[in-house]
C-alpha cells in the first residue's frame, strides 16, 4: 500500500540577527563539507573493492597456488573475498554517515530558514517574470502553460497507470502565482509597468469581477442572512491547547458538515464553532473555527463568496455572506471588543478569518489567525495580529492571490511539499473494524524528513484537503523551528485556560420577505470605507 508524506519549509516568523544566522549557516556548511568528505571516503573504499576484484581474477596460476598451499608447499593467496566484503561494508558505512550529515544540514537550514531571503527574492523574481511574459505574449504563455500542465498530467498518469488530471497541478506549481497574476492584471486593466510595483493584481481583478457576480448571485440566492445557534451532544470541536489540535477539530467539523464523515452530530453545512476559554487570571479568550466552501444553494459559504472575500475593497470583503455570518455569530456569542480572539480557518474559512482580522480590528481584538490553504497574502492584517499560514505548493487554491505571503515577525508561512512513499507507517482501521498496522521501521527511518498524511489515497489527489496541511504543520513542528515554537506559544496563550463552552452557529441565505429569526442582522459597512 502506497502512502503520501509532506516535507515542510518555513518562512517568516521569529528572525535571527545577522550574527546568529551566520553562525547557523557556518554550521550547516561545515556539516555539508563533512558529508562530502565521508562520501569521498566511501568512493575510495568502493574503488578499493573494485581493484581487489580485478586483482583477484587477474592473478595468474591462482588455482595452482591454492593447490600447492593445500599440499603444504607454503604458497598462499590473499583472502580476497573477505577483503572485498570489508571494503564494501566500509563504503556503505561511510555513505550512510555522509547522508546523515547531509540530512542534519538540511534540517538545520529548514528549521531556521537560513536561505529564506534569497529564496523569497528568487520566487518573487520568477513570479514577476512570468507575469510580464504573460502580459506581453498572452497567446504563447497560454500555450506554454497548457503544455506544462498537459505534460505533467500525461507523465504522472503514465507513472500511476491511470489517467489522473491532478498531476497537472503539480507540474505547474511553480508557475501558478505568475500566471494568475498575468491573468488578473489583464482583467483589472493593470499595465506592465504598474504591475511591477504591486502584488495585489488578483485582488483588484476580484473587485472588478465581484462588482458583477455579487449582485447576480444575490438575485439567485437572496441577500437576507439568517444566523442561528444549533446544538449537538457530540463534541465535534473539542477542547484545544495547540494549533495541531485546533486543525484536527477544524477537519472534523468540515468533514462532518460535508458528509465525508458521520460523527452523528446532526451538524450540517454552513456551520461554524465558537469556544470560550476562562484563563487563570479570570479573563476570557475565544477561538472561532471556520471551515471552507460547501457550495450549497442557500449557504453563505458558496463559491461566489470567495471572489468577494478576495476583493481589495474592505466593504466588498465584509459584505461577503460568509464574513457577515461569522461576524454575526461572534456578536451572538457575546465576544467583547477587548477580549482576545483566535481565528482558524481552511480555504474560504481562512480568507474569512483574514478579512475579519484586517477589516474588523477596531471592533474585535484579533490576536492570532491560522489559515490553511487560503490565498490571503494581500489582506491588510495589522502587525498586532499574528498570522500562521499553511500552504501546499501544488494545491492551487493558496496560489490564487498571485503573491507570496509577507515574511515578517508576526506572519509565519509553512510551505509543504507532498511526495509519495513506499508504504504507510500509520495504523489504519478498516471498514470491518480490523486494524492494519503501519510500518514502524519506515516511520522511524523517515524521522524529521517528512510527516505522513493520514488516510491519503494511493494515487495522486488534490492536496487542498486539510489532512495535507495537518501533515505540513506536524513536520514543521517536528523540526523544532524557533519561529514555529514562538507562534505556537502565542496561539496557546490566547486560549490558555479552561474550556467553558462550545457553541455552533449555522447560516442560511434567504430572499427578502421570508420569515427569519430576530437574530438576523446586516453589518453596517459605512464606517469601513471602500479602501480604494
Amino acid at each position: 500500500m502506497m502512502g503520501w508524506q509532506v516535507t515542510s519549509t518555513i518562512s517568516g516568523g521569529r528572525r535571527h540577527n545577522a550574527a546568529t544566522r551566520e553562525e547557523y549557516t557556518a554550521v550547516a556548511r561545515m556539516l555539508d563539507d563533512a558529508a562530502a568528505s565521508w562520501r569521498t571516503a566511501s568512493i575510495a573504499w568502493s574503488t578499493a573493492a573494485l581493484q581487489l576484484s580485478r586483482h583477484r581474477v587477474s592473478v595468474p596460476l591462482c588455482p595452482t597456488l591454492a593447490s600447492e598451499y593445500a599440499n603444504g608447499n607454503g604458497h598462499a593467496t590473499l583472502p580476497y573475498g573477505q577483503l572485498i566484503q570489508r571494503c564494501t561494508d566500509h563504503a556503505r558505512a561511510c555513505r550512510s554517515i555522509g547522508d546523515d550529515l547531509s540530512d542534519l544540514a538540511a534540517l538545520l537550514i529548514r528549521a531556521h530558514a537560513l536561505y529564506e531571503t534569497s529564496e523569497s527574492r528568487m520566487t518573487r523574481l520568477m513570479t514577476e517574470l512570468l507575469q510580464s511574459v504573460g502580459m506581453a505574449a498572452p497567446a504563447y504563455t497560454a500555450i506554454g502553460a497548457g503544455a506544462l500542465t498537459g505534460g505533467g498530467m500525461l507523465f504522472g498518469s503514465a507513472v500511476e497507470r491511470r489517467f489522473n488530471p491532478v498531476w497537472g497541478l503539480t507540474s505547474s506549481a511553480r508557475a501558478q502565482e505568475g500566471l494568475l497574476g498575468a491573468a488578473a492584471s489583464a482583467i483589472a486593466g493593470i499595465g506592465p509597468i504598474r504591475s511591477l510595483l504591486r502584488t495585489d493584481e488578483v485582488n483588484a481583478a476580484a473587485e472588478r469581477i465581484a462588482g458583477v457576480s455579487a449582485p447576480l448571485h444575490g438575485l439567485v440566492q437572496g441577500t437576507e442572512l439568517h444566523v442561528e445557534e444549533v446544538t449537538t451532544d457530540v463534541a465535534v470541536v473539542g477542547e484545544s491547547a495547540s494549533v495541531a489540535q485546533s486543525l484536527e477539530h477544524l477537519r472534523r467539523l468540515a468533514e462532518e458538515r460535508l458528509g465525508k464523515v458521520d460523527l452523528g452530530s446532526g451538524l450540517d453545512y454552513a456551520t461554524i464553532a465558537i469556544q470560550r476559554y476562562r484563563r487563570a487570571d479570570g479573563t476570557v479568550g475565544w477561538l472561532v473555527t471556520i471551515p471552507g466552501t460547501d457550495g450549497q444553494d442557500d449557504s453563505p459559504f458558496g463559491w461566489p463568496q470567495n471572489v468577494e472575500l478576495m476583493s481589495d475593497s474592505p466593504t466588498r470583503r465584509m459584505n461577503a455572506d460568509s464574513a457577515r455570518m461569522v461576524v454575526e455569530a461572534m456578536r451572538q456569542a457575546g465576544i467583547g471588543s477587548d477580549e482576545p480572539v483566535a481565528l482558524i480557518g481552511h480555504s474560504q474559512g481562512g480568507i474569512v478569518a483574514a478579512a475579519i482580522a484586517a477589516d474588523m480590528c477596531d471592533d474585535y481584538t484579533i490576536e492570532h489567525v491560522v489559515t490553511a490553504g487560503s490565498p490571503v497574502a494581500n489582506h491588510p492584517i495589522p502587525s498586532s495580529t499574528w498570522v500562521t499560514s499553511i500552504e501546499i505548493d501544488d494545491e492551487l487554491v493558496a496560489a490564487l492571490d498571485g503573491a507570496s505571503n509577507p515574511s515578517t515577525d508576526n506572519w509565519l508561512t509553512i510551505h509543504g511539499y507532498a511526495t509519495q512513499t513506499a508504504g504507510s507507517s500509520i495504523d489504519t482501521v478498516n471498514a470491518d473494524g480490523s486494524c492494519t498496522p503501519g510500518d514502524t521501521a519506515s516511520s522511524w527511518q523517515r524521522g524529521y524528513r517528512a510527516a505522513e498524511v493520514r488516510d491519503a489515497a494511493d494515487g495522486k489527489e488534490i492536496t487542498h484537503w486539510l489532512k495535507y496541511h495537518q501533515a505540513a504543520y506536524q513536520n514543521a513542528t517536528d523540526l523544532g523551528s524557533p519561529a514555529v515554537i514562538e507562534h505556537e506559544r502565542h496561539f496557546r496563550q490566547v486560549i490558555d485556560g479552561e474550556l467553558e463552552e462550545t457553541r455552533y452557529y449555522r447560516g442560511r441565505m434567504m430572499h427578502a420577505g421570508v420569515t427569519t429569526a430576530p437574530s438576523e442582522r446586516r453589518i453596517d459597512m459605512d464606517a469601513l470605507g471602500d479602501g480604494e
